[in-house]
């Protein structure tokens, strides 16, 4: 058998090369007929990697220049982007003649693989488009995400960014925005300030509002509409307890949070009111 092998190998190469010839002369002709193709698609790549990066920055200059919401101008920019280089590759495919229902069946098949295994991924994109559409939040917003509180940086096609009080950056997959319970506390102009006061029992509770709502009347950021509000909301322990209500503009909560608190003990210091602090009384029986 062997010999037999070695015969046949033997005649082909010294007595007739006419199959080696036949078949490298195919293989030629194969490549000289996709050479055109090959250097269709690679001009059409060339060209179409500039021309992304050239309608990028148009669009970037369009969406700076209108006045869309600054979340969907990033959410829209990266589809935009993704859905550009898709198509330059779709006409890649279809320069070297591969057949359309081709291209729609890789794709097809290709999609539901990647759907599979890409499930969290594809909720993260749904989860953009909701944010875009409903708007719960924009860029700039002061938002709370079960404990996380911070402010929105950027929204993209798959996560939020925020930025914490300390400057930390954290990333929540769009998913779990679109499903969570969203605190926005940037969604209106005006923003409640609600102050729990423990006045001592043995102090007088009218002298305390008057006081309180004198500091609220007298502060520049307290507004006057919606009127402030003191009043005796509970009885503790050991402190009669004084709820103050007052309104300020969304940028202006802070200050005026820290300045109430400042104000109103250097106010209940100067005329005697007291902050009482826990206290339990002992009763002692002696038995015989």
């Amino acid at each position: 058998m062997q010999e037999t092998t070695e015969n046949i190998l033997e005649s082909i190469v010294t007595n007739d090369p006419k199959p080696i010839t036949e078949v490298l002369a195919g293989l030629l002709a194969f490549l000289k007929a996709l050479l055109p193709s090959f250097l269709m698609s690679a001009f059409i790549f060339v060209i179409g990697m500039a021309l992304i990066k050239i309608l990028m920055r148009f669009v970037k200059r369009a969406l700076k220049k209108s006045n869309i919401d600054p979340t969907a101008a990033s959410f829209l920019k990266s589809l935009i982007s993704v859905t550009l280089y898709i198509l330059v590759a779709i006409i890649i495919l279809t320069v070297l003649n591969v057949p359309m229902t081709s291209i729609i069946a890789v794709i097809s098949t290709a999609g539901l693989a990647i759907g599979l295994a890409l499930q969290d991924s594809l909720a993260n994109v749904a989860g953009g488009f909701w944010i875009m559409f409903s708007k719960p939040l924009k860029v700039g917003d002061l938002v709370k995400f079960d404990d996380i509180t911070g402010t929105v940086k950027e929204v993209g096609i798959l996560q939020t960014k925020l930025i914490l009080g300390d400057d930390t950056a954290v990333y929540i997959p769009n998913g779990k925005v679109a499903d969570a319970v969203i605190v926005n506390y940037s969604a209106q102009s005006m923003r409640r300030l609600d102050l729990e006061i423990g006045i001592s029992y043995d102090d007088d509770a009218e002298a305390a509002k008057s006081l309180i709502l004198a500091l609220i009347e007298a502060h520049p950021l307290a507004a006057d509409e919606p009127a402030p509000l003191v009043r005796i909301g509970g009885f503790g322990d050991n402190a009669v307890l004084l709820h103050v209500r007052v309104w300020t503009q969304n940028d202006n909560y802070w200050t005026l949070y820290y300045d109430m608190h400042e104000d109103i003990k250097a106010a209940f210091d100067a005329h005697g009111i007291s902050f009482p602090y826990p206290q339990r009384d002992v009763h002692v029986h002696h038995v015989k």
